[in-house]
């Protein structure tokens, strides 16, 4: 039985042949994929959590923050972009009297709450030019 050269180029890839590099595939027509499609992952998808201890988070930096203050700070984020939503761990050595930005939106006790000593999660999402967030009780 002759060896079929057609079944080396759908292995390989190479252009002409269907699969992952090939017309379809990342170095397809236009060199990428269509990022509007639906997408099915295959390998955990994670960012390093970014250490930030002034209370303002850029939004470009990551998307899960750490933040553990020496004294009050004025929570704000920049970068904002509509969508991202993520969280913040909080670590307060001491009770604060922290601040908000006015973009920042929460519930009328949330610098109170925060304020505690303790450490507490912080989760928020962007919408528009806002930030939205909500908290945990203080976590042991």
């Amino acid at each position: 039985m002759p060896f079929s050269t057609s079944s080396i180029a759908a292995i390989k890839g190479d252009t002409g042949a269907t699969g992952p590099t090939g017309p379809t595939g990342a170095t397809g027509p236009a060199g990428s994929i269509d990022l509007t499609a639906d997408q099915t992952w295959t390998g955990s998808q994670r960012g390093a959590i970014v250490t930030d201890n002034d209370g303002s988070f850029d939004m470009d930096a990551g998307q899960n923050f750490k933040c553990t203050p020496t004294a009050l700070v004025n929570f704000t984020f920049t970068n904002i972009t509509e969508g991202q939503s993520g969280y913040i761990l909080l670590v307060n050595g001491s009770a604060y009297s922290h601040t908000k930005a006015a973009t920042l939106k929460s519930s009328s006790s949330w610098l109170d709450d925060i304020g505690a000593e303790g450490t507490f999660l912080i989760s928020y999402i962007a919408y528009g030019t806002n930030v939205y967030v909500t908290n945990s009780q203080a976590l042991s």
